[in-house]
């Protein structure tokens, strides 16, 4: 079955969490045959302490993440179910199965392949509780798609940082709900965009576009959708996603504007070609 990772944050007991979960068993936990969870929480102190840079921090932690899946997948069938990150630790997740390694074997690894302070423990866990935990409830599912999106623009060579007007679809059950809002979001600073399309939807018939002129840098992002979606709790409203234009560098812009020109220019050679060739065709049918 193919891994399917979200990723978001979450705030819980005072502590900013950044959650990574593997989503795929979401509503089919294989939990008779992965009956027990396996932590292994690193200290992070050291580890940023003798890291000449951030780049270096983090690219030690990813080995080791890299070098712990291969062990526990390829050697026992372990099932990697996400890992959290706070400012102090970093904690990975596993279901082992019934013939699973003992927890001596992984304190040896530990202690073979890592040379800074690590804990682990294995407990059973025959319901998959943890991993419930870990799952996105609908706000941070909201969450998982932003990082998503902004990861894809950052791809396309997005200048994330830019401001520019993003656009938020609103959808309600009732029109006096939708007028509501329009006067709360006006008050707070949103244009309301009477002329951008929202498509309608059985169960809330009535949409809403908005928009903010901001970056797009993830914490922006998550920090308007949580807005949003705390006051259309109280408005029997849904929250149905964003959207911006893209702002690329100069050097990007031009790079696309040179693409596009080279596909155009392809293009009409390509029909040029073709209608020769019918031409071709014709003439030579005419003869006969």
């Amino acid at each position: 079955m193919p891994d399917n990772w979200g990723f978001y944050e979450r705030r819980a007991g005072g502590e900013q969490l950044r959650v990574l979960v593997n989503t795929v068993y979401k509503g089919d936990e294989p939990a008779a045959e992965y009956p027990e969870l396996l932590s292994i929480t690193v200290n992070l102190y050291p580890v940023r302490d003798q890291s000449k840079n951030r780049r270096q921090f983090i690219a030690q932690l990813e080995e080791l993440e890299s070098k712990l899946e291969s062990w526990l997948e390829n050697g026992s069938g372990a099932i990697y179910a996400g890992r959290i990150n706070a400012a102090t630790r970093l904690e990975f997740y596993y279901y082992l199965p019934a013939d699973r390694p003992e927890e001596e074997a992984v304190r040896a690894w530990l202690l073979e392949h890592w040379p800074h302070r690590a804990q682990c423990y294995v407990k059973p866990d025959p319901a998959w509780e943890f991993y419930r935990y870990l799952l996105p409830d609908t706000l941070e599912e909201l969450f998982v798609h932003n990082a998503q999106m902004i990861y894809a623009l950052i791809h396309k060579g997005d200048q994330i940082a830019q401001p520019r007007n993003v656009y938020h679809w609103l959808l309600f059950r009732e029109d006096e709900d939708r007028l509501a809002m329009e006067r709360v979001l006006e008050k707070q600073g949103y244009v309301i965009e009477k002329e951008k399309e929202s498509k309608p939807e059985q169960d809330y018939p009535y949409p809403l576009v908005i928009s903010k002129f901001e970056d797009v840098k993830l914490d922006t992002v998550n920090a308007r959708v949580r807005e949003l979606h705390r006051l259309l709790a109280d408005r029997d409203g849904r929250y149905d996603g964003w959207g911006a234009v893209m702002r690329l560098s100069p050097a990007k812009r031009f790079r696309r504007y040179v693409r596009r020109r080279k596909e155009s220019a392809h293009l009409a050679l390509r029909r040029v070609l073709s209608w020769r060739c019918s031409q071709s065709n014709q003439n030579e049918t005419s003869k006969h």
